[in-house]
């Protein structure tokens, strides 16, 4: 017998407003910008300890630079280093941009914020809306330090040109928000499922949507890292030059690898968009010079023929065997996957079919989303160019195409899952 201790399920959560503000604001702080701030700042004295490619004491700013980079954060010129000139950019370096979400970051920053919500949501199981707004709340905690830290970044790349590059102060806060808070809303009405799906049928159908799409998305990703990891495997000559590259590149090379292995979610997305359709291009200024799909790689123009010639390519076109149109497997296995868990409990194909066709629809737009989010966008020599380099698909193609395969393949696999759920029903009562 115990005395002076209620039990567990008579501990009720403080679900005043107040109260939710001030906790969610601890725990975004604490609980996602703390986490993203430390690993920000172990890449950077990992990336300055291969590489020495700055002094010690800049590991900080690098870190914070990091940090602002896991919500894509956009960094522009500021100023010159010539005497007497503007202060928001010069001309000789008008347009230079650095523009990039390292996907590992960026992965930590939604599953933080996921958590967050969902804890932030407690006692408001029977209250989806009130639960998804408290799971956004701690995006707050989150935006405020970020916004605080930007004013001190600055990047500077003599060796291309550069002189100064600020984050941009707006998105410091915004970004934050927008992807800590949606994170986060997720997260609480995570908390409340059971109440979502109590109102009626398409609240049931809105909770397998939303499963199905995100499943089918991440499968995406693994399954592209997958054919990634199995055609380096399989290409043992572009694998070699690759390791021949970083070997000759001593700590330039160890720091390629660093930054390699942080963005593998990006590369990961790019590989997913190029596989349903979207080619993956490389971009300077508004022109393509090289573009990339499953037959091939084709280049276009002086500078795409320099890049072609500076890879050894004997011509600034190279096709690709017709075994990496195996590669169409990746969206048809993730959206089949994403249809199965939509359809699990359908009862009926119309409505397994209708369930795998909403859960592709979210596939579509998680698609277009990470294709956003996983673009590259570099200042190298952007004032000899003529603007930055980006690398990446398409964001709407990429969300048109995603669309119909999610869709498609959602369909099919709820459809698949409801025969099959059909069939070890009649063999139970079959048994009995």
């Amino acid at each position: 017998m115990s005395a002076g201790f209620p039990a567990g399920h008579e501990i009720s959560t403080d679900t005043r407003a107040a109260s939710l503000l001030r906790s969610g604001i601890r725990r975004g702080a604490l609980l996602v910008f703390v986490p993203v701030f430390v690993a920000g700042q172990a890449t950077a004295w990992l990336t300055y300890a291969v590489s020495g490619w700055y002094r010690p004491w800049s590991w900080f700013k690098i870190g914070l630079a990091e940090t602002l980079a896991s919500v894509r954060v956009t960094f522009i010129a500021r100023s010159s280093a010539g005497p007497g000139t503007p202060s928001i950019g010069s001309a000789s370096q008008a347009g230079t941009v650095l523009e990039v979400a390292i996907g590992a970051l960026a992965i930590a920053v939604v599953i933080l914020a996921f958590r967050a919500g969902r804890e932030q949501a407690r006692g408001l199981e029977e209250r989806p809306l009130a639960a998804a707004i408290a799971g956004a709340v701690p995006s707050v905690g989150f935006a405020v330090p970020m916004v605080l830290v930007a004013p001190f970044v600055t990047l500077g790349f003599p060796q291309f040109g550069i002189d100064h590059l600020r984050p941009v102060l707006w998105e410091a806060l915004v970004l934050p928000l927008a992807v800590c808070g949606s994170c986060g809303a997720i997260g609480g009405l995570a908390v409340a499922r059971e109440a979502v799906e109590e109102r009626g049928r398409w609240g049931v159908r809105a909770v397998g949507a939303a499963r199905g799409g995100f499943t089918a998305f991440w499968w995406g990703l693994a399954l592209a890292l997958a054919g990634f990891l199995v055609l380096a495997v399989l290409e043992p000559g572009a694998t070699g030059a690759y390791a021949r590259f970083v070997d000759r590149s001593g700590g330039s090379g160890a720091a390629l690898v660093v930054q390699h292995a942080l963005l593998l979610p990006n590369q990961s997305a790019m590989i997913l968009a190029t596989s349903m359709g979207a080619p993956t291009t490389l971009d300077i200024g508004s022109t393509t010079v090289a573009r990339l799909t499953l037959s091939g790689i084709q280049t276009n123009g002086n500078i795409g023929a320099g890049l072609a010639a500076l890879a050894g390519a004997p011509s600034t076109a190279a096709a690709f065997p017709a075994w990496y149109h195996v590669f169409l497997a990746i969206p048809t296995a993730a959206s089949s996957i994403g249809g199965r868990t939509a359809g699990r409990a359908a009862n009926g194909r119309p409505e397994a079919a209708l369930r795998g066709a909403l859960a592709g629809a979210v596939f579509g737009l998680l698609c277009g989303l990470a294709s956003w989010a996983a673009a590259t966008v570099l200042p190298p020599w952007s004032t000899i160019l003529g603007g930055s380099l980006r690398l990446g698909a398409d964001p709407g193609l990429t969300t048109v195409l995603a669309l119909g395969w999610g869709v498609v393949g959602g369909t099919i696999g709820s459809m698949v899952a409801e025969r099959g759920r059909r069939a070890r029903g009649g063999l139970t009562r079959a048994r009995g």
